[in-house]
């Protein structure tokens, strides 16, 4: 068996993102004062597995996050994509962008605004958008350590295949499902740096539809770095 392997993570600004579900955790933790000037940070991840046996299996993923700070405004901008396949066969293709606009963003209450394109090929997901906004409110402790509620709303718009189901399962003449929603998006996230090289940071995310309000989409999510 022959492996090539390869790794590149230049130094990056930290967030907190959980990618490769439907709920994608994207946000940044900043204490310091407003900046007249634009201030740029980002942070790239690249990877990249070759395994060489009878047939050729590549693994890969790629990170990028952008954020721009200049007076009250943040911007960030994120984008992932990881796949897998074996030749003409696809184990994995997965992915997101997402943006998100937070004005005021150093007031303890302030709106944000988000909007975001997802796919999941091999779950049959052939593509996820949305779009949205919530009121949110910030706690800061020592100013390292954050405090934050969330709520809000936002619309998304689903098409799936049937590339996951079962073949004897699936009904004869099928069509690709389409599903258009209005959600609610209610979250609570705790972060911050427990020592000058350590961060941490813990989110729970509870989305549910106006009509099915005790059906929701729960996602919990805890990252240390």
């Amino acid at each position: 068996m022959q492996a090539f392997k390869f790794l590149l993570i230049p130094a990056m600004l930290l967030y907190t993102n959980s990618g490769f579900a439907q709920i994608i955790n994207i946000d940044k933790t900043d204490t310091s004062a407003y900046q007249e000037k634009a201030v740029w940070a980002g942070n790239i991840a690249l990877g990249a597995e070759i395994d060489k046996q009878s047939t050729t299996l590549v693994d890969a993923s790629n990170f990028v996050d952008v954020s721009l700070q200049k007076n009250r405004e943040l911007f960030i901008a994120s984008a992932s994509n990881r796949f897998t396949n074996d030749g003409s066969t696809s184990f994995l293709n997965t992915g997101y962008i997402h943006l998100r606009w937070r004005h005021d963003y150093k007031n303890k209450l302030h709106p944000e605004t988000f909007t975001q394109y997802q796919w999941d090929a091999n779950r049959g997901m052939v593509y996820r958008y949305l779009g949205g906004a919530n009121l949110r409110y910030n706690f800061w402790h020592k100013r390292k350590w954050e405090m934050t509620f969330g709520e809000g709303a936002f619309y998304e718009n689903e098409k799936w295949n049937y590339t996951a189901v079962d073949t004897s399962k699936i009904p004869l003449n099928a069509v690709a499902q389409k599903v258009s929603r209005l959600r609610s998006n209610s979250y609570l996230k705790w972060q911050g740096s427990p020592s000058e090289n350590s961060n941490f940071a813990a989110a729970l995310f509870y989305q549910a539809s106006f009509d099915d309000f005790f059906a929701p989409r729960i996602s919990i999510r805890v990252d240390l770095k």
